[in-house]
């Protein structure tokens, strides 16, 4: 064992020196057969401790990286099969320790196999899935509805169970497999979604092997924008910081590099504080020019908290690479109620209404114009503060209201932690409206402030019995949202019957 040992720790003596590509290995060749000579007459001039001494040096440091540096960053399984060689090489010598270690490579391996299910939940494309984002404009809807550029050219991946050094190569095969055979094809995806909500656990092997995965989709398949998805804000399950290593996160003398319009991408702004609402990011990533023309800096990788923000992302890229402007239009009046415009000014009661006609208009798509006017003249404008409360769960549903500006949360009083952030642009309370059901939620202004237009309860029994057809443009908004529901992405992560139809 001692030949082995020795041959080992030069390695390892040669690393930690810094050696690295073929020039060190030629000078080590060349010092090496040049000692080879004068070793012999200069071998007396050598204290005889030194060897030892490096030997020592090498021995502790070996100890320290394979035992105490290794803590935190496997399962107890793989890590109590450290000790166990650590002890038997200690006891009985460095090819005993060998043999142990082959052994327990193949225990560990056997019980993980039985253990863990298929780490491939299932790959699908985007264009049956809906993000939260679903009140676009119709020139923004009808780009993600296009078979050549919209939601077809997203690709989801969806893990699942426990990923381990005996199943990572089989997903990363499967996941080249499926790269390899939708390159050069109209199916060819532009962005990759890699979801690991469902991942229990991650040993350092399979963390390894997902970043190597990720510098193969865009050297070898040329993927445009990588997303992967922890599902915590605590990132991956794993001690391996897997979330720097995927994201590639920007330093923070760059962060100016993150411009007005590459902001756009994450809908106003990236977010990675923590908050008591959703994020998005768990890194704020790099950022550069895509090899499709998007018109706007966008990061190679990104990492997110959920499903809903990924596609969110993805779509936002797939807008701006065809007209960034949109997402100007989009982003336009979502900022706190006292920006003031280029002139100084607030927004004027115009400019406001406008908009708010807008947002009405994206939800009514196909229906003209004065038509929507006609209904957004029976809204009333209000205003709420940072954390009054809109509307509490079971009291009376008497108006249906169109969030213009600021942010709301939507919450259930007996569930604790479930709750959901309504996007600008939102109606909210249209089914109790139509149905007269009691509030099914509690909603909150969680904004410096916020302004929502109101259809109350009188006017919309007036609107039915004068005006049923453009009442209609209401019911129809319910049954909009309702389909939302049905294919919201977050259906597809667990076992539902939320099927599209």
């Amino acid at each position: 064992g001692l030949q082995n040992y020795m041959t080992y720790g030069g390695s390892i003596l040669y690393a930690k020196a810094g050696g690295e590509g073929k020039g060190s290995s030629l000078a080590v060749s060349i010092g090496t057969a040049a000692f080879f000579f004068v070793g012999p007459s200069i071998a007396s001039y050598i204290p005889r401790c030194m060897a030892g001494t490096l030997l020592l040096h090498i021995g502790i440091d070996l100890l320290l990286e394979g035992v105490c540096d290794s803590y935190g960053n496997f399962d107890w399984l793989e890590y109590g099969g450290i000790w166990f060689i650590t002890i038997i090489m200690t006891i009985y010598g460095m090819t005993a320790a060998l043999l142990a270690g082959i052994a327990s490579a193949l225990s560990v391996y056997a019980a993980q196999s039985v253990s863990y299910q298929n780490p491939i939940r299932g790959i699908l494309t985007a264009s049956s899935l809906r993000s939260s984002s679903w009140n676009r404009p119709t020139e923004a809807a009808s780009i993600l509805d296009s078979n050549e550029i919209g939601r077809k050219k997203i690709l989801i991946i969806q893990l699942q169970g426990h990923l381990f050094f005996g199943n990572v190569a089989q997903l990363t095969d499967n996941i080249k497999a499926t790269l390899e055979q939708k390159k050069g094809t109209p199916a060819e995806p532009w962005i990759v979604i890699i979801d690991f909500t469902l991942v229990l656990g991650m040993d350092s092997s399979a963390a390894q092997a997902i970043g190597k995965l990720k510098d193969t989709m865009r050297k070898r398949f040329h993927i445009d924008v990588a997303i992967f998805v922890s599902g915590s804000r605590d990132g991956f399950p794993c001690k391996y910081d897997l979330s720097h290593e995927l994201s590639c996160p920007a330093d923070p003398a760059d962060q100016d590099t993150i411009s007005k319009e590459a902001a756009l991408l994450f809908g106003g702004e990236a977010k990675t504080e923590e908050t008591d609402g959703p994020t998005n990011l768990v890194h704020t990533p790099r950022l550069i020019r895509s090899s499709r023309d998007t018109g706007l800096p966008i990061p190679q990788n990104l990492v997110c908290d959920s499903l809903d923000s990924a596609l969110i992302f993805a779509e936002n890229v797939l807008i701006a690479r065809k007209n960034p402007c949109l997402l100007e239009d989009i982003a336009e009046f979502r900022e706190p109620l006292t920006k003031s415009n280029n002139e100084g000014e607030f927004y004027s009661s115009d400019e406001e209404k406008r908009y708010a006609i807008g947002l009405l208009s994206n939800l009514c798509p196909g229906e003209s114009l004065p038509d929507v006017e006609q209904l957004f003249s029976l809204f009333k404008r209000e205003v709420y503060n940072e954390n009054e409360i809109i509307w509490r769960q079971g009291s009376v549903s008497d108006s249906a209201k169109l969030l213009v500006k600021g942010r709301l949360l939507s919450l259930l009083e007996n569930e604790e932690g479930t709750l959901e952030q309504i996007p600008t642009g939102a109606m909210l309370g249209e089914l109790g409206l139509v149905k007269g059901i009691d509030r099914l939620n509690t909603v909150q202004c969680v904004s410096d402030g916020a302004v929502l237009y109101s259809l109350d309860r009188e006017d919309w029994d007036v609107l039915k019995r004068d005006n049923p057809r453009i009442a209609r443009f209401i019911d129809m908004i319910v049954i909009r949202y309702l389909a939302h529901r049905v294919q919201h992405v977050s259906n597809r992560i667990f076992e539902t019957r939320c099927l599209p139809v």
